[in-house]
């Protein structure tokens, strides 16, 4: 993960208390302004126990409070800065000038520390941030430092990026994607031109030819699923190699190279819903609808993992093969009231998990129906170990022209499934 999406100017102050108490509630006000629904003695009483065990202090002058409160969905980072110094434990070197406050869930919180530890590595950036002396060159260091990453992790991801690049030429590759691409890479590779074309990716943050809305993949999905966004968009075409250089999807330092060819790896996915002749809602439709299912095997519901099956297209003839388990929780409702792509209509997607049976999702992305049960008697070669969703989802995709994505409760995993095939994993 970037350190970035956590670091907000309006959660940096300058602090007024010169104890580790009073820190603290300056900085937990701050965190308090962002979410209203946070208690403050909780979060004070959660921060000061888990200083009970023992410092938070990482370095002379630096320390890293930080407190889980379960049912927080984000995690929050605050930073403050004392000029003349906070007295903050037993020891004797000094007091603490700059602290770095993370409160949040449990899903990310291990990550948080992790990069705001991998931020401070930077010894320059940590001199500069306790050198300074006001609010505006706090905002300054911490954004460039947080885009950059430390140094060492920059070099690094350069010299990985100009091997891709070489790697490409050689080959003669169509495309090189470049997956959350710091200022650094970015830099090294402006006066690049084609070919390979270059193809910048990411979830957010400057100007991006290809946005994954995906979270928590690891690199095998990541390298799939930004394919397959590329083809949709047009970005690759058949009869290409691709090089890609990634690492963790939330990471900005690429560790990894990967050389792809698109007929062979990419077959299936050729006839997929995502091919010119579906148009572009059925591409956004289907986006969208693994965006939803990814988003719900990652998070659960209520803290449990939940299964769920969503068939996208071909409507008219997977609906000859359907009927309803329970009464149709879409039905009635104006089609602009009930559309996938609209965002908020996401919990009541996720919340409707819970009903057994199938969402049926037109390729204009309005849902048709929930609770549906698909009448499919086909045999299939599924793997061992798959479920009733996984052969309903072989079924009707073996019938009609239709995608279906399911979830396992058991895994999280999510298949894709096409010509009655599961075609990937994610």
């Amino acid at each position: 993960m970037s350190i970035a999406e956590y670091i907000s100017p309006k959660r940096i102050v300058l602090l007024k208390s010169k104890t580790k108490k009073g820190a603290f509630s300056e900085l937990v006000r701050v965190i308090l302004r962002e979410d209203r629904s946070l208690d403050r003695e909780e979060v004070t009483g959660a921060l000061l126990e888990r200083e009970a065990l023992f410092s938070t202090r990482i370095a002379p002058g630096i320390a890293i409070p930080h407190a889980q409160i379960p049912r927080m969905q984000q995690t929050l980072i605050a930073v403050g800065k004392s000029t003349e110094g906070i007295t903050y434990d037993a020891r004797s070197d000094g007091k603490v000038h700059l602290v770095f406050m993370i409160v949040g869930g449990t899903r990310n919180h291990l990550k948080a520390l992790g990069a705001v530890a991998a931020l401070l590595q930077n010894r320059e950036l940590s001199k500069a941030l306790l050198a300074t002396r006001n609010k505006t060159e706090m905002v300054e260091l911490l954004e460039q430092g947080a885009l950059a990453g430390p140094t060492a992790a920059s070099g690094l991801s350069v010299t990985l990026t100009q091997q891709a690049l070489q790697l490409a030429q050689h080959i003669q590759a169509a495309s090189l994607i470049l997956h959350n691409a710091s200022p650094a890479i970015r830099e090294a590779i402006k006066d690049h031109i084609a070919p390979p074309r270059i193809i910048l990716a990411g979830s957010s943050g400057g100007e991006l030819d290809l946005t994954m809305p995906f979270r928590g993949l690891n690199r095998a999905s990541q390298l799939e699923i930004s394919l397959l966004l590329a083809l949709a968009q047009g970005l690759v075409s058949k009869g290409q190699k691709i090089v890609s250089v990634f690492g963790l999807a939330d990471d900005h330092a690429p560790d990894t190279i990967a050389v792809s060819d698109v007929d062979k790896d990419f077959k299936t996915f050729l006839a997929s819903p995502l091919s010119e002749a579906n148009g572009a809602d059925g591409q956004q439709t289907f986006i969208r609808t693994l965006q939803l299912a990814t988003e719900l095997a990652v998070e659960g519901r209520e803290g449990k993992p939940v299964g769920a099956i969503f068939v996208v297209g071909d409507y008219e003839r997977v609906a000859a093969y359907s009927q309803q388990m329970v009464i149709n929780p879409f039905k009635g409702y104006d089609d602009t009231e009930k559309n996938i792509l609209d965002p908020g209509l996401a919990e009541t997607v996720k919340e409707f998990c819970h009903i057994d049976g199938a969402f049926l999702i037109r390729t204009d992305g309005v849902i048709a129906s929930a609770g549906t049960y698909l009448r499919v008697d086909h045999p299939n070669a599924l793997p061992s170990g798959l479920g009733a969703r996984h052969a309903a989802a072989a079924g009707i995709t073996a019938v009609t022209k239709a995608t279906a994505i399911v979830i396992s409760e058991s895994t999280r995993a999510v298949s894709l499934f096409r010509g009655g095939e599961r075609i990937m994993v994610v």
